[in-house]
C-alpha cells in the first residue's frame, strides 16, 4: 500500500500539459540548434545566394514548429489517457485497500464479541457468513447454497442434530417468532456450543425475504451454567445429588406414576447419621467427609436403589420403587442397617455409627414430593426408643409430637410478646381464716388452644431452656403489680413464686435477686420461694448451695408437693426450708385412717423441725375440720378462693385487713 500511495503523490503531481509543453519546448530548441547549425554548415561548405538560403532556413523553421505544435497534442492526449487509467488504477486500489480495512475492522469486532454475521436469502438459497461464523462453523467460503443448519450439519454433535434442524424448520414455517437454536458444532477436533439467532427481514409487501441472523459461541458460558448445576443440584464433597435434585426427580416420579396404568406405590427413606458432627470435631471435617463418602458409597451400592440424595453432611434420602408394604420396607430398612454397620465391622470406618430412618409412602402419606420429604423427616423424628431405628409415618404419632413443637414455638413467642399473665391463689391461716399469703400461678391463654395448663407447658419451658427466662419475667411481674397496687403494698402479704430445678442451676440467679434487692425494688421477707420436692432426686451440690444463698438473702423456702411420689424424710433436716406444702393428693384420702394417721405425724415432724404446714387443694367443709384437728398451719384450695387476677383479690384483701377501698 506504500507503493501505491507513492504512485498516487507522483500521479497528483504530474501535468499532461506542462509535461507536453516542457517536451515541445526541448523539441524546438534542439530543433531550432540542429538548424542553424546545419545552416552554419552548409554556408561554409557549400555556398549559396541569400534568398535560397533564407526560403530554406523559413521552411525548416515552420516545419518544425508545426510538428512541434502537432506532437505536442498527440503527446497530450496520450500523456492524458495514461494518467486517467492511472488515476483509475489508484482510485481502485485504494477503494480495496479501504474495504479491506473495513473488513479487517469487522473481522476484529466480531472476535471480540464474539459474534458472527450471517444472511440467508429465502429466494435464492444462497447463504453469506462472516469470517468469524465461517471460522467457528467450519464452512470455509463466503457464500454457499446450503441453509444455515444444512451447511454445518455433519458438523453438529449427533445428539443435537435433528432438534437444531426441527428447530429451523419450524421457525421458517412460523415467519412471525424469533429464531433461537442452541448445539454443539465440531471445531479444532472439539465441540464448542454455537447459539443461532435470527429474525426475518420483510420486504414492503411484509413478506419474509431475507433471515439476518448471529453466531454466537457460548461454550463458556455453558460450562459456567454446568458448574452452577452442579453447585445448585450435587453435593460438592460426594458428588451425590443434594436434596433439591431429589424433590425434582420424586416429583417427576410422582407424575410418571399418576400418568401410567401401574400404580404401584414407591417409599422414601430419610437417614440421620448420629454422631457424625462429632467424627468432625474429633478428627478434623475431612475425616467426617471421608466418613460420610464410605455411607454414600454402600447404600449407592443397593440395586433395588432408585436415587440418593446427600445433604447436610449427616442425612442421605433414598428412592424405592415398587417397595410400599410394610413388610418389604421392614426388610429394606434392615439391609440398609446391616451395610452400614458392616463398614465399622470390616474396619472401613473408625466409629461405631448409629443412625435412624424416617420412611414414607407415596402415596398414602402423601401426593407431592415435599410432603412426602418432610413427613418422612417427622416419622425419623418420632422414634424415641433406644431399640427402635426406624419408623413409617404415623399421623396420630406424629399430631402429638407437631403439637409439643408447636407449643414450644409459641410459648417462646408468648415469653417475648407478654403473652403471659399471673393470677394469685390466697393461702389461709386456719386459727383466724386471715390470709397470709398469694401464690402467684403462671397462666398462658393459647390464641388458638386456650388456656394451657401449666403442667403441659412448664416441662415444654424446661426443655426448651425458656424456663429461666419465664422464672425471672415472673419475679419483675410480681414486683411491678406489688408495686403499683397500693392495696397489695399496704397489706404486707407474703408472695409465692415456684421455682424450677433449673433455676436452681443458674447461678446468675442470685446475682439478679441481689440487684434487685439493691435496687429497693425488691424485699427479700415478702417473697416465699416453692421449690418441689423432685428436685433433689438429682440434685447437684451446686443446687444445694444455690438454695442457702437464697435462705442467706432473707427469703422464705418453702417444698412444694411433698408426698407426690418422691417423698423422703432424710432430707427434710437438711434442706432450708420453713415451709412444707402437703400435695392435694394426701388431702383427697383423708377419710381413710392410715392416710390421716401418716398426715397427723408429718405435721407433728415437721412443727418438730420447726416447719410450718400447708395443705393444698381443700375443697371440702370436712377437709378443712380434719386439717384443723390435725394441726395443719395454711390451708390452700377452691374451698376459700379459687386463682383469680389481683384486680379480682383487690376487695377481699381490704376487708381481710382492714384496709379502706379508694
Amino acid at each position: 500500500m506504500e507503493v501505491i500511495e507513492k504512485l498516487k503523490n507522483k500521479i497528483e503531481e504530474y501535468d499532461p500539459s506542462q509535461a507536453s509543453f516542457i517536451l515541445i519546448l526541448k523539441y524546438l530548441i534542439v530543433g531550432f540548434i540542429w538548424i542553424a547549425l546545419f545552416e552554419y554548415f552548409i554556408d561554409i561548405f557549400i555556398p549559396a545566394d541569400q534568398i535560397h538560403s533564407f526560403f530554406h532556413f523559413a521552411n525548416e523553421v515552420i516545419f518544425i514548429i508545426f510538428s512541434a505544435v502537432l506532437i505536442y497534442f498527440l503527446i497530450r492526449r496520450t500523456l492524458n489517457a495514461n494518467y486517467k487509467i492511472s488515476k483509475s488504477i489508484i482510485d481502485k486500489a485504494e477503494e480495496i485497500k479501504n474495504e479491506e480495512d473495513k473488513i479487517k475492522k469487522f473481522n476484529l469486532i466480531e472476535d471480540m464479541i464474539d459474534v458472527g454475521i450471517w444472511e440467508y436469502d429465502l429466494q435464492s438459497g444462497e447463504l453469506y457468513l462472516s469470517f468469524w461464523a465461517q471460522n467457528k462453523l467450519n464452512i470455509h467460503q463466503k457464500y454457499t447454497s446450503q441453509g444455515p443448519i444444512e451447511s454445518i450439519k455433519k458438523y453438529i454433535h449427533p445428539d443435537d442434530r435433528q432438534e437444531a434442524q426441527n428447530k429451523w424448520e419450524l421457525f421458517l414455517e412460523n415467519k412471525n417468532k424469533k429464531y433461537s437454536n442452541i448445539f454443539r458444532v465440531e471445531n479444532n477436533s472439539e465441540y464448542i456450543y454455537i447459539k443461532h439467532s435470527g429474525r426475518f427481514l420483510k420486504d414492503s409487501d411484509d413478506s419474509a425475504v431475507k433471515v439476518i441472523g448471529t453466531t454466537t459461541e457460548i461454550t463458556r458460558e455453558k460450562k459456567l451454567e454446568d458448574k452452577l448445576y452442579q453447585l445448585a443440584y450435587y453435593d460438592d464433597f460426594t458428588s451425590l445429588p443434594n436434596e433439591k435434585y431429589f424433590l425434582d426427580k420424586l416429583e417427576q416420579q410422582i407424575r410418571a406414576v399418576e400418568n401410567s396404568q401401574n400404580k404401584d406405590g414407591f417409599s422414601v427413606f430419610y437417614i440421620e447419621i448420629m454422631d457424625m458432627d462429632n467424627i468432625s470435631n474429633l478428627d478434623g471435617s475431612l475425616h467426617g467427609k471421608e466418613t460420610a463418602q464410605k455411607i454414600a458409597d454402600t447404600l449407592n451400592r443397593d440395586p433395588e436403589l432408585e436415587l440418593i440424595s446427600h445433604y447436610y453432611g449427616d442425612k442421605f434420602l433414598l428412592l424405592y420403587n415398587r417397595i410400599s408394604e410394610q413388610k418389604n420396607i421392614k426388610a429394606k430398612a434392615e439391609e440398609i442397617y446391616q451395610s452400614v454397620r458392616m463398614l465399622w465391622k470390616e474396619n472401613k470406618i473408625d466409629y461405631f455409627l448409629d443412625f435412624k430412618i424416617g420412611i414414607t409412602v407415596y402415596p398414602s402419606n402423601g401426593k407431592d414430593a415435599k410432603t412426602l420429604i418432610s413427613r418422612a423427616h417427622h416419622a425419623l423424628h418420632t422414634i424415641e426408643a433406644s431399640n427402635q431405628f426406624y419408623q413409617i409415618y404415623d399421623k396420630k404419632i406424629y399430631y402429638a409430637k407437631l403439637n409439643n413443637i408447636q407449643l414450644k414455638n409459641d410459648l417462646r413467642k408468648a415469653v417475648e410478646s407478654e403473652g403471659l399473665s399471673l393470677v394469685y391463689q390466697p393461702k389461709i391461716d386456719l386459727k383466724n381464716d386471715d390470709i397470709v399469703a398469694l401464690e402467684a400461678l403462671l397462666r398462658w391463654q393459647h390464641p388458638e388452644f386456650g388456656q394451657i395448663s401449666p403442667g403441659y407447658f412448664i416441662p415444654i419451658a424446661e426443655q426448651s431452656n425458656l424456663i429461666t427466662q419465664i422464672t425471672r419475667w415472673v419475679i419483675k411481674r410480681v414486683i411491678k403489680e406489688f408495686s403499683e397496687n397500693r392495696i397489695l403494698r399496704e397489706s404486707e402479704k407474703i408472695i409465692s413464686i415456684n421455682l424450677s430445678a433449673y433455676d436452681l442451676k443458674d447461678d446468675s440467679l442470685i446475682t439478679f435477686l441481689e440487684g434487685l434487692i439493691a435496687d429497693g425494688k425488691l424485699c427479700p421477707h415478702q417473697i416465699d420461694f416453692e421449690i418441689t420436692e423432685s428436685v433433689f432426686l438429682d440434685a447437684e451440690k451446686r443446687d444445694l448451695e444455690n438454695l442457702n444463698k437464697l435462705k442467706e438473702a432473707g427469703f422464705y423456702i418453702s417444698l412444694d408437693d411433698f408426698g407426690k411420689g418422691y417423698s423422703s424424710l432424710s432430707y427434710l433436716a437438711k434442706l432450708p426450708i420453713d415451709m412444707l406444702k402437703l400435695d392435694m393428693s394426701f388431702i383427697r384420702n383423708l377419710d381413710q385412717k392410715r392416710n390421716r394417721i401418716l398426715i397427723e405425724k408429718i405435721i407433728e415432724l415437721s412443727h418438730e423441725l420447726d416447719f410450718q404446714v400447708v395443705a393444698e387443694g381443700v375443697e371440702e367443709k370436712i377437709e378443712l375440720e380434719i386439717l384443723k384437728d390435725l394441726n395443719c398451719d395454711y390451708v390452700q384450695g377452691y374451698y376459700y378462693y379459687r386463682p383469680k387476677p389481683l384486680a379480682e383479690l383487690e376487695s377481699i384483701i381490704c376487708y381481710d385487713c382492714n384496709i379502706q377501698h379508694l
